[in-house]
């Protein structure tokens, strides 16, 4: 067992989250009955079905990844937070892509898009927190398929499969320690911020975008939550998600 560091979520954005999730709750099954998720899995298969060719390249990019850099790159960051104590900043860039602050800040553009009269903007918003949501739901089954040892708890890049070994693990180990693979801060975050990237022209917008999910993706790495293949992994996930939602609501801010 590792213990690289002990700084934690700060509380008041856990309940901002949770306060954000419960008053928008309403608000989300409004756009499920507006049927913002119809058409999603056929879209995602066809774009699956359009990088085909793709698969077996970006599986040998990950196991490269797992054999040569994964163990490599988070030794690299636990000597470099040692110098620079960075820690508490990257922790609170991982804090800001929790599921339920996302959807929180998604949920107050759409709100203040609204009260401005900003349709696009509105659905937009709208479409990037249902593409968060796929992004979260696609998380958590990968998450329960690899069941892969967290870099905190352990430095062994392979173990994976950790619900199918000789003693059971108790279910708290099997959310949290055993749930590396992929990341979901960062599949939440990609699959939220394509709709937005695809939706503006702006570099501006899109450099800002790009800024911020690089962040997002370090951040897991440097606090030792991930690996470098469970961010990476997550991050094509979370983009392939996002094209697929925003390509099936796109007609709603173009009428």
């Amino acid at each position: 067992m590792m213990s690289f560091f002990n700084y934690h979520m700060p509380p008041f954005l856990n309940v901002m989250g949770a306060f954000y999730v419960l008053v928008a709750a309403p608000f989300l099954i409004s756009f499920l009955r507006q049927g913002y998720w119809r058409g999603v899995f056929s879209q995602l298969s066809r774009e699956l079905y359009h990088y085909r060719l793709w698969v077996i390249p970006v599986l040998a990019l990950e196991l490269l990844l797992i054999k040569f850099a994964d163990l490599p790159v988070t030794l690299w960051v636990k000597a470099l937070d040692d110098n620079i104590h960075a820690y508490t900043f990257w922790d609170f860039i991982c804090s800001c892509a929790e599921g339920g602050f996302v959807a929180g800040f998604l949920f107050t553009i759409f709100m203040l898009a609204n009260y401005f009269n900003k349709y696009k903007l509105s659905q937009v918003a709208r479409i990037s927190l249902m593409s968060s949501i796929y992004g979260g739901l696609a998380n958590g089954v990968l998450k329960f398929i690899f069941n892969r040892q967290r870099p905190s708890i352990g430095l062994d890049q392979w173990h994976f499969f950790a619900f199918f070994e000789s003693g059971a693990k108790h279910f708290g180990d099997l959310m949290y320690a055993y749930n590396s693979m992929p990341s979901g801060h960062t599949i939440s975050t990609l699959a939220a911020i394509m709709p937005f990237f695809l939706a503006y022209q702006s570099k501006k917008i899109r450099i800002g975008l790009v800024i911020w999910a690089l962040m997002v993706n370090f951040s897991r790495v440097y606090t030792i939550n991930h690996w470098l293949s469970d961010v990476v992994m997550a991050s094509i996930l979370g983009i392939i998600i996002g094209v697929a939602v925003f390509k099936v609501n796109e007609f709603r801010f173009k009428k």
